[in-house]
């Protein structure tokens, strides 16, 4: 599976309860539209993240296909037909976007899940270290966890500004040592 991120702030004059209203409907609006190879889209808001030129509330939707060939019907079915004016709506309002490229390192997702998040922890593999020992940390490390299980997403092909890695949690999930990582509070407005 793999999910494209947009990151996107709301226009400051621009109320924050009309935005996500809009935006919430747009992404109920594509649910219904269901582009081939589209799985599911959820919509996180976090106080700040480091990558946006403004330090101010941020908006990320994920829109979760199965693959990379799902991304040129997601592209079409998003701002055409019965998305064209949700999407326009809320773009209108729309300030600072940009994207990114993930693959879900896990098996799946479950709505259960993106209901429950909380945080979401930003990091990279450390210069040196092989993807194998990274792997063998990461796992040794939520193996500890007694929680509802964490979801972890890798950045494809260098694509987007943010880090390598997103470890999606419900609780404040503190990395070992050696992985220098950035937390953000994050919360869930839509998820299907």
């Amino acid at each position: 599976m793999l999910a494209y991120v947009f990151w996107h702030q709301r226009e400051s004059k621009v109320a924050r309860e009309e935005y996500q209203q809009k935006l919430i409907a747009y992404h109920q609006v594509l649910q219904q539209r269901q582009p081939q190879g589209f799985l599911c889209s959820f919509v996180l808001t976090s106080p700040s993240v480091p990558w946006m030129t403004e330090r101010s509330e941020v908006y990320e939707d994920w829109y979760v296909v199965e693959n990379s060939a799902a991304l040129d019907p997601l592209d079409e079915a998003a701002v055409t037909g019965i998305c064209r004016e949700p999407h326009n709506q809320v773009a209108r309002l729309a300030d600072n976007g940009t994207g990114g490229l993930y693959r879900l390192k896990d098996a799946t997702i479950d709505p259960t899940q993106l209901a429950n998040l909380r945080n979401a922890t930003w990091f990279n593999k450390p210069a040196g270290m092989s993807y194998n020992e990274l792997y063998e940390i990461l796992h040794a490390s939520r193996n500890k966890r007694t929680q509802q299980p964490d979801i972890l997403w890798q950045r494809q092909m260098t694509m987007g500004p943010a880090l390598e890695f997103c470890l999606h949690a419900s609780d404040g999930y503190v990395l070992p040592a050696e992985l220098k990582s950035v937390q953000l509070a994050a919360q869930p407005i839509f998820y299907m």
